[in-house]
């Protein structure tokens, strides 16, 4: 950056500062959350695998998990997480944007780093509705739209049943994840939630109600009993 701002001086032009940007992976198509249907052995290529069939999980749209991004990269920025068979961003990404260039799928794309690196972003990129979508994978995005409904800063708009973020229009409220059916909104580097407590008078007021139910249960009860060992017993006829 000092040195452009320098070359800029020399040229008479103004060279704009532009946030940083990082590698993010838009799909959570884990081996959980998208187990395997299929048992590929073809060649190690997403690129070869893409034009062959939709993957293991069954989702046309989703990681292959065969590290064509890997390969790419230069800056050992990121690798394949063995467990879930996804790729994952370091800190070492420059934003070359070559692991963009090589996924076949178009799952990986180039966002600001955000405040203290905080983002938030849709991991899905699946276009199908709902039911095939969920179908496929447990935490697919359906389109349902409340994501959208629910931000006030026009940064999230509907396409072809899937929702999509504009970093650059959004806040960070996070009120977006907070309404999500199905955790398809990843936040990154937030602090954890704090759980939500009741309002004031609500564990009271159900506590009493409770007590209450007790208490008038209580004689009800006794009295049955008592009633019970009053009432003579009827001998057996012969």
């Amino acid at each position: 950056n000092d040195v452009m701002q320098e070359v800029g001086k020399i040229l008479g032009l103004e060279v704009e500062q532009q946030a940083p940007l990082i590698a993010v992976v838009r799909c959570n198509g884990s081996k959980t959350n998208s187990p395997a249907k299929i048992n590929y052995e073809g060649a190690t290529s997403c690129a070869f695998a893409h034009a062959l069939y939709s993957g293991e999980g069954g989702c046309q749209y989703g990681c292959l998990g065969l590290g064509d991004c890997v390969d790419a990269c230069d800056f050992d920025a990121i690798h394949m997480n063995p467990e879930t068979g996804l790729p994952e961003v370091n800190d070492k990404c420059t934003a070359c944007g070559a692991c963009v260039e090589a996924c076949p799928r178009d799952i990986i794309e180039l966002r600001k780093r955000g405040p203290k690196e905080r983002r938030i972003f849709v991991s899905c990129v699946n276009k199908e509705k709902g039911g095939p979508a969920k179908k496929n994978c447990a935490v697919a995005c359906i389109g349902c739209g409340k994501c959208e409904k629910v931000c006030n800063f026009d940064a999230i708009t509907i396409t072809s049943f899937l929702a999509y973020i504009d970093f650059e229009k959004c806040t960070l409220c996070r009120k977006c994840v907070e309404v999500c059916p199905t955790d398809a909104i990843w936040e990154v580097n937030f602090k954890p939630r704090k759980p939500k407590l009741p309002k004031t008078g609500e564990t009271d007021a159900k506590e009493v109600t409770d007590t209450k139910k007790v208490v008038e249960a209580a004689p009800k009860e006794k009295i049955k009993q008592e009633q019970e060992k009053e009432e003579p017993k009827e001998e057996n006829k012969e």
